[in-house]
């Protein structure tokens, strides 16, 4: 049963009772990359880590300890637009485990020792993720499609806006964005709203920031259509197009999900048939959306030879025409609306995932994730919706990226 309660400092609290014998929670703040200027770029994922870097009451080495020693599973995460702390626990351990990941996100001490210690572990983590080519096309593929602010930003930041960032920039932007209204804790599993509630009462109330969340800064949600190219010297040739799609809150995002399916959501989809199976391009060929509060684009990925990552971009093309020309089949529509019903059901089975997801959804749209509307919304879905939604890619609004060695612009 899910249970929803918004207290007067704004705060939200969900609650998903029962499905399991273990607990699982997360506190979600609604801050991320999109949410900083260019020299702040890089905080919210900074702050992340510096939250398990020393509290009010535990030390670096007391959170992670507690917390194996109770045997929880637990991590946090930074996005475009959330950062979120989770952990899974069984319940004799909830409070304890509750207890240490509330500290780390309200009581945190941002120590100058540990700060410069993070600081290096960050950039060898910004220095891994130049090490992925995909990651970086991804980067890239964001950058094109909608320039240097908001969405196009990387989470991680640049190196040197890391190494600058200091204790005053990280008050100031826990005032801006951690407070009450800009965030959702939920539970999910073996627990009750009432066990829940009385958990935020003692370990959250009396520490949360109130007042307004401050205004984001500017961004586009447009695409700029820009065609952009990385030199690495690697073996494959990644390439990636963006075409603008529907937000998160869209009301007919399904339609989206379906026509994304078909086109590049798995095995059986056009471009893996196409693209692996019949011409043998590339080993990873899929597509898949980005989704956010006021943009959407949706992406198309290939790790490839280097020497057919042109024929590849050109096969891609004539993938979507040919969808377009002659449109999918009731078959094709059926098949992934019946796995995005299995995904939506799966889902309810795994209270870790649920906490997130509930809280995110909330972050996202306002309200409170309705289960059963879900599977309505995606049985709705016709072949005429997926034709329309389909029709809408078009060369003419499409940003696109290429890393690897010696490579071009994809025209």
């Amino acid at each position: 049963m899910l249970k929803h309660k918004k207290y007067s400092n704004g705060l939200n609290l969900i609650v998903c009772e029962g499905g399991a014998i273990s607990c699982s929670f997360s506190i979600m703040i609604g801050a991320g990359s999109v949410n900083e200027t260019d020299s702040r770029n890089g905080i919210s994922h900074y702050i992340e880590h510096m939250n398990f870097k020393g509290n009010k009451t535990y030390t670096t080495y007391d959170i992670s300890d507690i917390m194996e020693s109770n045997g929880a599973n637990f991590n946090a995460y930074t996005s475009v637009e959330t950062t979120c702390f989770y952990a899974q626990t069984i319940v004799d351990s909830l409070e304890t485990t509750f207890s240490v990941i509330s500290e780390s996100v309200f009581n945190s001490l941002y120590l100058d020792e540990e700060a410069e210690k993070e600081k290096a572990v960050i950039i060898e983590e910004i220095n891994m993720s130049e090490d992925s080519p995909d990651d970086v096309c991804y980067d890239l593929l964001m950058k094109s499609y909608y320039g240097d602010n908001g969405y196009g930003k990387t989470i991680l930041g640049p190196a040197n806006n890391v190494s600058s960032f200091t204790k005053d920039d990280v008050f100031s932007y826990l005032k801006d964005f951690y407070v009450a209204e800009n965030i959702v804790i939920t539970f999910a599993g073996n627990v009750t709203l009432e066990v829940a509630d009385a958990l935020v009462q003692k370990y959250v109330m009396p520490y949360i920031n109130t007042g307004n969340k401050a205004e984001i800064p500017p961004h586009n949600v447009n695409c700029l259509c820009e065609r952009l190219v990385k030199n690495k010297d690697i073996e494959q040739t990644h390439i990636a197009l963006a075409f603008p799609t529907r937000t998160y809150g869209d009301s007919d995002k399904v339609v989206s999900e379906v026509a994304n399916g078909v086109l590049g959501g798995g095995m059986s989809s056009r471009l893996f048939r196409k693209i692996r199976d019949e011409m043998g391009l590339a080993y990873s060929v899929y597509s898949y959306a980005s989704r956010y509060k006021t943009a959407g684009n949706l992406n198309v990925y290939a790790g490839v030879n280097a020497n057919e990552y042109k024929n590849a971009y050109t096969a891609i093309l004539e993938v979507i025409k040919e969808v377009k020309k002659n449109g999918v089949t009731l078959a094709e529509v059926e098949k992934v609306k019946t796995q995005l019903k299995a995904s939506t059901v799966y889902s309810q089975e795994k209270p870790l995932t649920l906490a997130q997801f509930y809280a995110s959804n909330f972050l996202k749209t306002g309200k409170v994730y309705d289960f059963e509307q879900r599977l309505k919304s995606i049985e709705s879905v016709t072949v005429d919706k997926v034709n329309e939604e389909i029709n809408k890619l078009s060369e003419s609004v499409m940003s696109t990226a290429v890393v690897g060695k010696n490579v071009d612009a994809l025209k």
